[in-house]
């Protein structure tokens, strides 16, 4: 078995000597290196930024929530989005640079691999899609206003990246939803202190967790984004009166 940098650099194939993610095309070959892990993929959560560009450039500058149902060009974004990944080996949007994350189930560990993982093992990776080598077989249902969509496929997890086992006690789109936004809020409220003011961009998921998470620490929090994110924060608790 082939050894493997814990960065997946040994994955590149161009351009030589950049890190995976910076990368235009890497190898998803599916024959893992020693210290890597396979994963049965069994949902894709694009990155929102990124599916609405994606349905934007495949249906006629359409939003995600006017294709929903409607098979045509929903198979459009499918299209699209199994092109992107014959082409660069990964699911990096290349009008965004942006990837997502996924949920699957652990197939095979390389013998150098080091880390609490089994095979069977129900994983979220917490590492972009940007750089993760991906395989789609085939596309099976599409959420277009959550950004999620159900998979045939396999991907590689690097020595370097991290994931998160799936809770038995939380529905997994709940669960994937949740934790793809979860490094947001920690690092928010890893670099402020009570009595600092934080602007936060954007009501999204990202922004409401992140502001809830501020506001419970004593920082004053400015949320910008639409009327309706805004509204669905304040009755967040930890948001109140925010």
């Amino acid at each position: 078995m082939k050894k493997g940098c814990p960065y997946g650099t040994h994955r590149v194939i161009s351009p030589k000597g950049v890190l995976p993610q910076p990368a235009d095309v890497i190898d998803n070959t599916m024959e893992i290196y020693d210290n890597e892990v396979l994963i049965d993929v069994k949902t894709l959560n694009i990155d929102s930024a990124s599916f609405t560009e994606i349905v934007r450039r495949a249906c006629d500058g359409k939003k995600p929530a006017d294709i929903e149902g409607d098979e045509a060009e929903m198979n459009k974004v499918k299209e699209t989005m199994m092109s992107i990944v014959a082409k660069a080996g990964k699911h990096k949007n290349p009008w965004t640079g942006s990837g997502g994350m996924l949920l699957g189930t652990v197939k095979e560990i390389g013998p150098a691999y080091v880390g609490d993982l089994k095979v069977g093992d129900k994983i979220a990776t917490l590492v972009s899609l940007s750089l993760t080598p991906l395989v789609i077989e085939e596309i099976h249902e599409m959420r277009p206003t959550i950004d999620q969509v159900d998979i045939t496929g396999q991907a590689i997890l690097f020595q370097s990246g991290i994931y998160a086992k799936l809770p038995d006690d939380m529905p997994e789109g709940l669960a994937l939803s949740a934790l793809d936004v979860a490094g947001a809020p920690a690092q928010a409220a890893k670099l402020t202190k009570p009595g600092d003011t934080v602007l936060v961009i954007g009501g999204g998921m990202a922004g409401v967790l992140t502001a809830s998470r501020l506001h419970r620490q004593g920082v004053d929090v400015v949320l910008v984004g639409r009327r309706e994110e805004i509204e669905a924060c304040l009755q967040t608790e930890g948001c109140t009166n925010m």
